[in-house]
């Protein structure tokens, strides 16, 4: 373009400056809306992802099962303006108050080796110094190594038994207990010598399967019940669960986590001020864990980390007895079991002492659960495959 025609072009537009104004606000608009819509598609990849990682790391139940309340909140306060910032603001931090869960630092005293093939349960990974937060969970981490499993994952962190100061009781506190759970329940049953205690439990049996009509052996009797039936008709004070063995390849972790959740709730409407213990599942030996399948300690360690997620430090509890039979690499010590899996029974004795040492009395939970309310606290804390039989 020569000059004469660049001064023409020149003239043209300051003499129209409606040409100068439309192409000003096209330029505005064309920016403004482009950033818009792709600013709003970034805010729902972080909200979806904040859900994902909630799930993972179990910041709190209600995440869990209604992950999408944060997108409907978020799309409110769109909607809104900012006058409703304050209370959403106040409302992140009720559920916040509402996980019972603390995850303790990374160099909390576990070894990070990407080469180990189990998680290593010695009591010392607390660490010299260390003071636990009564009334919560702690999630001791370390490095995880992949996995290329449907079933699970390794969840990079080990759960202990929920903080609390526990009551030393004696038999005469599992009168009015039940025993839900598998073979490792049904060992406890028989060699415990918990006899005020009604067991409820069989081989194979899963939380998917624990309130199905099929029912579930009383052991006292032999006969098969409908666990619907007991619970709203028999009153309880303490339940122990103990599931998750014949779970290692069916579904998922997540499925698992969601159906466990499902129980403890239905338990809790079923039995009003119960108080719910969720048992660690033990880890096998070293012979049995099998990284080649499903049946091995990192899964098993994924399923207690879910499990664990559940116990607030109120009502409901985590015990994790697996310090008192497994090595310092985290496997079931071979001298204790006959097959990997299951304890001889010369050593449920010990199991039956870790449950007495691990008692706790209502009146503290009415208490507990008074000073929770005063504080704003919530209700909690926190594909197919083969199975291995129990």
């Amino acid at each position: 373009m020569n000059r004469n025609k660049m001064r023409t072009f020149l003239e043209i537009i300051y003499n129209c400056p409606f040409i100068l104004l439309v192409l000003f606000t096209s330029s505005v608009f064309f920016l403004f809306f482009d950033g818009t819509e792709k600013l709003k598609s970034e805010q729902d990849m972080a909200v979806l992802q904040l859900i994902e990682e909630r799930i993972k790391t179990g910041t709190g139940e209600d995440d869990l099962v209604n992950g999408n309340d944060i997108l409907a909140k978020k799309d409110q306060k769109d909607e809104g303006g900012a006058g409703e910032d304050s209370g959403e603001k106040q409302g992140e931090e009720e559920e916040n108050l509402q996980n019972a869960g603390a995850r303790k630092p990374e160099n909390s005293g576990i070894e990070n080796k990407q080469e180990r093939k189990t998680d290593n349960k010695n009591l010392e990974i607390i660490g010299k110094g260390a003071k636990m937060e009564t009334h919560t969970t702690e999630f001791v981490e370390y490095t995880p190594i992949e996995t290329d499993s449907r079933y699970y994952s390794d969840a990079g962190k080990v759960a202990l038994t929920t903080a609390y100061d526990y009551v030393l009781e004696n038999e005469s506190y599992f009168n009015d207990a039940a025993f839900l759970g598998d073979s490792r329940t049904l060992g406890i049953s028989d060699y415990a010598g918990l006899e005020g205690a009604d067991f409820f439990c069989d081989n194979g049996m899963t939380i998917y399967k624990l309130l199905e009509d099929d029912g579930v052996t009383y052991q006292k009797t032999g006969e098969k019940v409908d666990m619907k039936e007991i619970l709203q008709k028999k009153r309880y004070g303490k339940i122990y669960i103990m599931l998750g063995m014949n779970e290692l390849g069916y579904g998922d972790t997540p499925m698992y986590l969601k159906q466990y959740l499902k129980v403890v709730r239905q338990i809790k409407e079923w039995q009003p001020g119960v108080i719910i213990y969720v048992m660690a599942n033990l880890h096998v030996s070293r012979e049995k864990n099998n990284m080649e399948t499903e049946f091995n300690n990192i899964n098993i360690n994924d399923k207690n980390v879910a499990s664990a997620r559940l116990a607030n430090g109120r009502d409901v509890f985590y015990l994790d007895c697996n310090p008192l039979f497994t090595d310092e690499e985290g496997y079931l010590q071979a001298e204790l079991t006959f097959d990997g899996v299951h304890l001889y029974a010369q050593h449920y004795d010990r199991w039956r002492d870790f449950l007495f040492e691990h008692g706790v009395e209502r009146e503290e939970i009415l208490q507990t659960e008074a000073d929770g309310q005063e504080n704003g606290f919530g209700e909690m804390g926190g594909s197919d495959g083969e199975s291995a039989s129990q």
